[in-house]
Parts: structure tokens; sequence; C-alpha cells
């Protein structure tokens, strides 16, 4: 497997466009934030700080009218601003502040704090449907200060609409009205997970892609804000986490009885079947492959116990309830049975790709997105043959082989050598060069250091090569399962 997965080198080329781009650099800036203080990725949100630059008089002034930035004093004020522009979904938007000290850098973690009542829209919507997140400090002679932001989200703010009125209409249909809140819950999730699929090209992280769009796919974010926003209109208390689980995931907590619970809406989604192993789940389940991200295991206190949540709906009382199923058929248990024993060998075989990633401890992210996508691809593979072949791919080691050596040199000639040959090329340079001019004018690298340069590059190059690879990966991931299930069904026969 090390070997398939290639090495993808692009330090030399960056470095060589860093340097170009850098010739008329002056002196260099510091930073907005250091390290230790810049917002926490969590694996879900990617953050850019640009530094601070030095404008003059009348540049800063420019800038503030043509932006209409508004002053904040505060740090609390700060964050509102923040909120109220990120809200309305502003791609881009400039606060005046009185001082650095105010700017909370950790803004993203205290959206989920503002709540309109009247709408699902911010809050947890709001935070967990942030994909990026890049700030620029401006400041005069005079010591006046701007704030420049630049927010990427998940959902537009048209799309946010259109899942607004899905939204409405889905609960009408589902008639949660007047269920108990476990009944509710249980409704919604099994809506959710027989309506949307997996979206193993990674592309989409949207509540619209899973709820709105004719395709109804989407990644774990986009599965947790469905849950999100249908549970929250339906009247239950629910909230966004993230966290890791193999790699950055998101799923939710819902509170039932004053009782916070863990409930993954992706996971519980195997393939063509629902399951409820991470259905109002306590802490002690989903700690054994879930890890909730600090910010909110301090902030909720869920339960350590699962809910005994059929027993619950069951003898609720509710005439409601009463139409809510909590047993399985044969037939629905057999097909848990199986997309169980799928996703076990598909946990296996991530486990190995890990294990292999673990021997190299100087990958770098290019190379950990290629193993992301090997695995993802491969498991769409085992998840999508018949049961006919998964069953011989169990038992017989010219299927395994078959799997294993075809999958890869599928992935080699559509994926991972077209990617090599882009990153080596003039191509990639030219993008990542156009890309950093589109967001800046020649007047912005002033005043750069190498350094600070080098890293605007770096991360610019690796934007460019995620969203090179998810159109890659989308364009050709679903042809390599398609060939790969109908070669191994017809190896079963």
């Amino acid at each position: 497997m090390k070997k398939i997965i290639k090495t993808v080198v692009i330090t030399a080329a960056v470095g060589l466009l860093a340097s170009m781009l850098s010739m008329t650099a002056q002196a260099s800036e510091d930073k907005l934030f250091d390290e230790g203080v810049l917002p926490a990725e969590n694996g879900l949100v990617k953050v850019h700080d640009y530094g601070v630059k030095q404008v003059s008089n009348e540049e800063f002034l420019a800038i503030r009218d043509n932006t209409k930035a508004s002053k904040v004093t505060s740090k609390k004020a700060f964050i509102k601003e923040f909120q109220k522009n990120a809200a309305k979904r502003k791609t881009t938007f400039t606060i005046e502040c009185s001082t650095w000290d105010i700017i909370e850098p950790n803004v993203l973690d205290y959206l989920d704090q503002y709540d309109n009542k009247k709408t699902s829209d911010d809050a947890d919507f709001l935070k967990g449907g942030i994909t990026q997140l890049g700030w620029t400090g401006y400041v005069n002679g005079n010591g006046q200060q701007l704030l420049n932001v630049k927010l990427t989200y998940t959902d537009s703010a048209a799309q946010v609409k259109k899942v607004n009125k899905s939204a409405k209409k889905v609960l009408k249909k589902l008639k949660v009205s007047g269920m108990s809140d476990a009944a509710k819950v249980k409704t919604i999730h099994d809506y959710v997970v027989k309506l949307v699929s997996y979206d193993d090209t990674l592309t989409d992280h949207s509540a619209y892609g899973g709820l709105t769009a004719s395709k109804h796919t989407t990644v774990c974010q986009g599965y947790s804000l469905i849950m999100y926003k249908l549970l929250t209109d339906a009247g239950v208390d629910c909230h966004y986490v993230t966290g890791d689980a193999g790699g950055p995931h998101a799923w939710n907590i819902v509170k039932i009885n004053g009782k916070w619970y863990y409930l993954d809406a992706t996971w519980d989604d195997p393939s063509d079947t629902t399951v409820y192993d991470y259905f109002l789940v306590g802490s002690k389940t989903l700690k054994k492959d879930h890890a909730t991200d600090k910010y909110y295991t301090k902030r909720y206190k869920v339960s350590s116990s699962d809910l005994n949540w059929k027993k619950l709906i069951e003898n609720s009382g509710n005439k409601n309830d009463s139409k809510v199923k909590t047993k399985q058929s044969d037939k629905e248990k057999k097909a848990a049975e199986d997309a169980l024993m799928r996703e076990e060998l598909i946990q296996a075989l991530n486990d190995t790709f890990d294990e292999v990633l673990s021997e190299n401890q100087d990958a770098s992210d290019y190379e950990i997105q290629m193993y992301d996508l090997c695995k993802k691809t491969f498991g769409c593979v085992i998840k999508n043959m018949s049961d006919d072949a998964f069953k011989a791919l169990l038992e017989r080691e010219d299927m395994l082989d078959t799997f294993m050596n075809d999958t890869f040199k599928l992935m080699e000639d559509y994926i991972i050598d077209p990617m090599m040959s882009y990153m080596g090329s003039d191509d990639f340079m030219d993008d990542v060069y156009s890309a950093m001019y589109s967001d800046f004018s020649s007047e912005d690298f002033e005043g750069l250091s190498d350094e600070d340069m080098q890293s605007l590059v770096e991360a610019y190059a690796y934007d460019v090569f995620t969203q090179v690879l998810y159109a890659q990966s989308e364009e050709y991931t679903q042809s390599i399962v398609n060939e790969m299930v109908k070669t191994l069904n017809s190896m079963a026969k």
C-alpha cells in the first residue's frame, strides 16, 4: 500500500512562487495573533491569518468607507458584530476595532451562544456552516485599526432559504407536531438516514446538498446541520458538535427529558439500511470511536449511559407516539447486521491505512488527503458490491487481491498520477498565483517578510490542491467504484 500512495512534493515550487511574489517586500509586520491564540482548527474549519498591514491615513479611510465598517469598542461588541455579518452569510466584511485586544481569536466558538429563537439559521447552524475563516488587519499612522474578515460557508444565503422551505415541508410531512421529543428525534433521524446518502467524492458539505438538492448527498457536516435544523424547528433542544472519529467529524447532541445524548446520523447510515448504533447514546458508548472536542464536553454534560428510547416511546402515553415504529423486522435486522459487517471490514481497512501513514511521521497534509481519498473510495466499493460479492470477498483470496490491486490501479490512473503531474506543472503554479491575486492586490504583498509570504503561498497552494483533488474525485470516483463493483460482482457469480 505504501508504494501506491505516492508522496506529493511541492516545496520547491511553492518556495519559488513565494520568492517571486516577495521581490518587492519590505519590512515585515506581525501576525494578528501568536500561534497559541489562533482560532482552533477543528479539522472542518480552515483558518488563515494574513497579518497586519500598515496603510496611509487616506488608504485607511478609503477601506473603512468602502466597506462601511462598523466600529466596536469591546470584545462582546466584536463578537456580536461578527455574528451579525456572518448570519447574513456575508463572504467579506470589515470591523473597525478600538484596539486589537478586543478581537476574539476564537470567535467561531461563540457563534452558537448568540441564538435568535425566531430562526434556526444562526447559532449552531451558522457555526457548523463555516468552512474557512481568513482575516487581515490594517492600521494607519494614527493608530486606528480595521479588521477585514473573509468567510466561506457550506450553504449560501440563497441555499439557506431553500433549506428552510424544505425543512418546513418535511416536518409537515412527518407530522411530528404533538409527538414526544424522543418520538420526534426517532422520526426525523429515520427520515434523514433514508433520504441522504454519503457524498463519497467529499465535495458537498452542505445541508442544502443533503436535504434539498436532487442528489441528496453530503458529508458529516451536512448530516449534522440537517439534524440540527429539523430538530430545532421541531422544538427539540439540539446542538452541532465536532471532534475526531478516525478523522475530523461532526455529529449532534440532543436533550431528552433534561439529559443530553449523542446522535450521529452519518454513522447510522452505513448503506441501504438504518441502524441505531449511535442513536441517543451516552458518552461511554460514543467514546469507543469518537472523541468530542473539549469545547463541547466542558459546555454540555452528556449522560454517561445510553437512552432506552424504545421503552420511552412505547410507554410515553402519547397517542401520537403510537405511530412511531420501535421494532425492526427480521429483514431489517438482517440488513443491519450485513451493513455492520461491511462497516467492520471498512474500519479494518482504514486502520491499515492509518498504520501505514503513521510510519511516515513527516507525512504532509497533501499525503494525508490522498490517504483519506483512498479510504473513502475503498469503503464505497465495499458498500456498493452485491451481497454475494461481499461474502466471496471475505472467503476468497483471489477476490481480495482483485479488490485491492485493481482499485489501487484505477485510483492511480484516474486520480493519483494526474494529480502528481499537475502539482509539478506550470498550471499548478499559475492557479496558485491567480487565486492569490483574486484576493489581494500587488500592494497587499508589500511589507510582508519572506517567511510570511511563504506561509501565504503554502496556504493557497494547499487550497488549490484541495479544490483540484475534489474535482478529480467528483469526476472519477464513481466511475472507479462502478467498474470495481461490476468486476467483483461478476467474479462472485
